[in-house]
């Protein structure tokens, strides 16, 4: 996610290409903040024996179609908005948090700074910049305190067991390599409109550079609205083969619900991840319906 110091040893071209690709944690997006848009009431779930069950048989039909046609793994949770009631799928279930870390990184910042580092919050999140998130970082006050207040957003969003990684750690880290699962990342974006303080990051979330208008933010719906944040890189230190990720809030006239989701291509290339989510957005819009939704 954001860098800080010299590149990785042993890894500088890898690195160097994660930039350019997507960021070392990070995105892509445009346009001002939106309004808080209020959330329903929740709505009452549908039975995990015929809803859920089903999901999941038409998810692992819908896979095979998938890694048929581009060969690797994929993975999906889905939460209702103001709720911990995670729907997992597919078999990758947690990678490095990459760039969509900068959305709490984001809600921190602001936190401690104000309206001094909304510049760097609207370029952090629409464009995925990841200058402008290595000031963020800088401005929570040094490693310690940066994953101190990183840490409290996440455990505010119900995420209080994911680690936040930096220098401090060991073995040192940038941020952006944070393992973060997808369940939990997904009980995370299913609180996030639920912060008080969230309607900026999530304004701009709606508003992506093409860069990160990928997966459900392809989703053309009457009535349906997607805020995401993407995230990009290798997926270990050892392989500049990328996993590729997304962190949505899809809001219907029903309701709304958290999507995180993240695709491993064979090839290893971004290219190959993002069609990968698409087609997992795909799936997700044409199933709207069926998934269980929520509200604050």
């Amino acid at each position: 996610m954001i860098r800080r110091g010299s590149v990785l040893r042993g890894a500088t071209a890898v690195l160097a290409a994660a930039v350019v690709a997507g960021g070392i944690a990070m995105g892509a997006g445009a346009a001002g903040a939106a309004p808080v848009i209020p959330m329903p009431n929740v709505l009452p779930r549908l039975s995990p024996h015929s809803s859920q069950v089903d999901l999941i048989k038409s998810f692992n039909r819908r896979s095979r179609t998938i890694t048929k046609a581009i060969p690797g793994r994929i993975g999906l949770a889905i939460t209702p908005v103001g709720t911990d009631d995670t729907m997992s799928f597919g078999t990758v279930k947690t990678a490095r948090a990459w760039s969509t870390l900068k959305v709490p990184v984001s809600i921190a910042a602001e936190r401690a700074n104000g309206k001094a580092v909304v510049g760097d919050i609207r370029s952090a999140i629409r464009a995925s910049d990841n200058a402008a998130a290595e000031r963020l970082w800088a401005s929570l006050g040094g490693d310690r305190l940066a994953v101190k207040r990183v840490s409290e957003v996440l455990a505010e969003d119900h995420d209080g067991d994911t680690r936040v990684l930096s220098t401090i750690s060991r073995p040192s880290s940038f941020p952006g390599y944070t393992d973060w699962t997808l369940a939990r990342q997904s009980v995370f974006g299913a609180h996030l409109p639920c912060l008080p303080d969230s309607g900026r990051v999530l304004g701009y979330m709606r508003s992506v550079e093409s860069n990160q208008k990928w997966g459900v933010k392809t989703m053309r719906k009457r009535g349906v609205t997607t805020a995401v944040k993407g995230g990009w890189g290798p997926v270990s230190d050892a392989t500049g083969k990328y996993v590729v990720r997304q962190l949505g809030v899809v809001t219907t006239p029903r309701g709304a619900f958290a999507v995180s989701m993240a695709a491993l291509p064979s090839s290893g290339t971004f290219d190959d991840g993002t069609a990968m989510l698409d087609r997992i957005g795909k799936w997700i819009s044409a199933n709207l319906n069926k998934i269980p939704v929520g509200g604050c």
